[in-house]
């Protein structure tokens, strides 16, 4: 939450619009909950192939990717 002068957006909307506030606080929670159900689902063989060593390649900067 962001701060105004020390103090929360959050209880401004709520002290001035409590319906609203409380229709957003369902909405974040809702978010919350279906972000957990979107999880891949990788097969053995897709996992191996992943960890394979040419899987990773040095990106720029010298930084670790992963290809594909």
């Amino acid at each position: 939450m962001r701060k105004v002068r020390g103090v929360k957006i959050e209880k401004i909307i709520k002290a001035q619009q409590p319906d609203i506030h409380k229709r957003l606080k369902q909405q974040n929670k809702k978010k919350k909950k279906s972000r957990r159900g979107k999880q891949e689902h990788l097969s053995f063989s897709d996992v191996m192939e992943l960890m394979k060593h040419d899987s990773y390649y040095r990106g720029k900067g010298g930084a670790l990717k992963q290809r594909g």
